[in-house]
């Protein structure tokens, strides 16, 4: 006997589409009742026949609603069987790890301290800016220096970065 994969998709149903299940075999049951209440009822041409034929009608209409109701809910039902067991797989599929090379990420946390004196330097600038004082147009003076050296440094990281992009070769298979 095999074992089953609990993680893989949900197994297709083992029921075949030639074999009736035991709503079409009641609804078959109804119809043959009705025709034969049918047949009884037009040979005799009685009142009782015919109310015996609106009965059985009756009942097969009812049957028949019950059935496609139910099998409606029970497809709607297996469809999110269905999308929750797909969800679950996916969730439970190894997760993929990213390698961040160890040049990228100092000249990540470089380009951050940049941005942080910056903006340091902004806050400087702006509770300056009003000042009369020489020691506020001074302080000012300074964090505008500040703000272009930092800025100029960035950019001067990101060049240096871009250009050893395109001079180191890239190791490894290409993947399609």
């Amino acid at each position: 006997m095999s074992q089953i994969d609990r993680g893989s998709a949900p197994a297709p149903s083992t029921r075949r589409a030639g074999v009736p299940g035991m709503g079409a075999v009641v609804i078959g049951v109804l119809v043959l009742a009705l025709l034969v209440a049918v047949l009884f009822a037009a040979n005799t041409n009685q009142v009782v026949g015919w109310i015996v034929v609106v009965v059985a009608g009756l009942w097969l209409i009812l049957a028949a609603t019950i059935f496609l109701v139910l099998h409606r809910g029970a497809r709607a039902v297996g469809r999110r069987w269905d999308n929750t067991n797909a969800n679950l797989a996916a969730r439970n599929q190894p997760r993929t790890v990213q390698v961040i090379d160890e040049d990228e990420r100092n000249h990540e946390l470089k380009l951050d301290h940049s941005f942080k004196i910056i903006q340091v330097q902004h806050d400087v600038a702006v509770k300056n800016l009003d000042g009369d004082s020489d020691e506020a147009r001074d302080q000012l003076n300074r964090a505008l220096e500040t703000i272009q050296i930092t800025a100029n440094n960035a950019r001067d990281m990101i060049t240096e970065r871009r250009k050893a992009r395109k001079a180191s070769a890239v190791d490894g298979e290409i993947i399609d």
